[in-house]
C-alpha cells in the first residue's frame, strides 16, 4: 500500500507507484493506494488550501493507468485530523487496513499537525514488522518534482515544463456548453468548456490537444469512434475584444466537424502560444486566430516527427 495525497500523480509519485506495482506483482499481492478525500488542507486551512492539479476522477484514472488496483479514499474531516501519529498507525493502518508493506515519499507526514515524520513511521513499522519503502526526492534536471512546483508552473503559463514533471500534459476536463457563438460567426467554431478543475493556466492562448470522452458503464472514457485526439488551440481568459463576456476556456479542434454541445472533452495543454490581445475588429481577430491555428498545426507536425 502506498500512502499520500498524490495530487497530479506526477513523476515523483510515479517513482513510488512503479516500485509498489512491480513489487506487489512479483509477490502476488494487490497494489493499493490509501489517500484522503478531500485534500486535508481543504478542511484544515480552506483559505490557503492549494488549487488541485487534478479532479478526483483524473487522479483515479491516472492511478489505474499505472497499475494500482484498489484506491481507498479516507473521508478527511476535523475529527480524523485529531488522530495522533500513534493512533493513525495502530488503529487505521495496522488494525483496519493491515498492509503487508508500505510505500511513502521522503516528505510524507501523518497524524495531528502533521507531527508524524517518516522517521516515526519507520519506528512503528519496525515494531510491527511491516516493511517500509521510502522513495527519495525526484528531480528533472535540477527541478524538484513536487505538486507545489507544478502548480506554480501551470499558474504562470509554463505548461511545457509542467508536462515534463507530470509525465504527461496538464489537462482540463468538463462538458461543452453553449457560448456566445462569436467563433461560429467568424467561421471558427470553438467548444466552450464548463471545466471541473480547480487549477487553471494563466490567461492566454495555448497549443493544446483535445480528446472527446464518452460514458461507458457510468465512467468517462475516450470516445473510440472519434479520432483519438484532435490538434487544437485554446483560449483561457476574458476575450478582451468583446468586453463583458466574462471568463471562459474555449478550444478550437482543428479539422473537427460536428456538434460537441453537452459532450465531455479533455483539453491537454502542450505549450504557451501568446498573451490575450485586444483587436480593433472581428476581421483582425479572425486573421490572428488563423495564424494561431497554423502555429498549432506546425507544433503538432513537429511532435509527430519526434515520435
Amino acid at each position: 500500500m502506498a500512502l499520500g495525497n498524490f495530487d497530479g500523480v506526477h513523476l515523483g509519485h510515479q517513482a513510488i507507484l512503479h516500485d509498489l506495482v512491480k513489487t506487489t506483482k512479483k509477490k502476488g499481492w494487490v497494489p493499493c493506494v490509501y489517500t484522503f478525500e478531500p485534500h486535508p488542507a481543504k478542511v484544515l486551512a480552506p483559505k490557503t488550501a492549494p488549487l488541485l492539479i487534478q479532479t478526483l476522477e483524473q487522479k483515479l484514472e491516472a492511478l489505474e493507468k499505472l497499475g494500482v488496483e484498489i484506491v481507498i479514499l479516507e473521508p478527511f474531516d476535523i475529527s480524523f485530523s485529531h488522530l495522533t501519529p500513534e493512533k493513525f498507525f495502530h488503529q487505521i493502518l495496522e488494525k483496519r487496513l493491515q498492509p503487508k508493506e508500505l510505500w511513502v515519499g521522503y516528505d510524507f507526514t501523518f497524524g495531528v499537525h502533521r507531527s508524524g515524520a517518516v522517521s516515526i513511521l519507520e519506528t512503528f513499522c519496525k515494531e510491527s514488522k511491516i516493511a517500509l519503502h521510502v522513495t527519495t526526492a525526484q528531480f528533472a534536471n535540477e527541478t524538484l518534482m513536487s505538486s507545489t512546483q507544478i502548480r506554480t508552473l501551470i499558474a504562470s503559463g509554463n505548461v511545457g515544463l509542467a508536462a515534463e514533471l507530470l509525465g504527461r500534459p496538464f489537462a482540463l476536463i468538463g462538458s461543452v456548453v453553449k457560448g456566445y457563438g462569436i467563433g461560429g460567426k467568424m467561421g471558427i467554431h470553438t467548444a466552450n468548456l464548463h471545466y471541473q478543475n480547480e487549477l487553471l493556466p494563466k490567461t492566454g492562448i495555448y497549443i493544446t490537444r483535445t480528446r472527446i470522452r464518452t460514458r461507458d458503464h457510468g465512467q468517462w472514457t475516450i470516445d473510440q469512434k472519434q479520432k483519438k485526439s484532435w490538434p487544437s488551440a485554446t483560449s483561457v481568459g476574458f476575450n478582451p475584444t468583446f468586453p463583458g463576456k466574462g471568463f471562459s476556456v474555449e478550444t478550437h479542434l482543428i479539422g473537427f466537424e460536428g456538434n460537441l454541445l453537452d459532450k465531455e472533452i479533455e483539453v491537454e495543454f502542450l505549450t504557451w502560444l501568446r498573451e490575450e490581445w485586444t483587436f480593433p475588429n472581428t476581421e483582425t481577430l479572425a486573421a490572428q486566430i488563423q495564424k494561431d491555428i497554423t502555429e498549432a498545426l506546425k507544433f503538432h507536425e513537429t511532435l509527430r516527427h519526434h515520435r
